[in-house]
């Protein structure tokens, strides 16, 4: 009742975009996706979906931080649904979720 909404942070999703980081930061320093993959005892198919979390734009990582993404925006969606590199284009799509 009221407008009043408390949204509670996605823990999984922040633990997510944190190894996503974390992933790519071992790729620039010239580790394999492969060597990381075995490294994290994980598949290197989820290395790369992990990944691409590291490219989400800066506002839409603030609102997840925040607990205020979208309620649809979540690790299962994201790892069904890539989104593409382009932030505007990023907006747009999690506008709709």
């Amino acid at each position: 009742i009221g407008s009043d909404q408390t949204r509670t942070v996605d823990e999984i999703l922040i633990r997510n975009i944190a190894k996503a980081q974390q992933y790519f930061e071992a790729f620039k320093q010239g580790h394999t996706f492969e060597e990381i993959a075995a490294s994290e005892n994980l598949s290197k198919r989820r290395i790369l979906q992990v990944i691409d979390l590291t490219f989400l734009a800066p506002d839409i990582v603030k609102s997840i931080m925040q607990g205020e993404q979208p309620i649809g925006l979540t690790t299962k969606w994201l790892g069904q649904n890539p989104l593409p590199s382009d932030w505007q284009a990023q907006r747009r799509i999690a506008a709709t979720l």
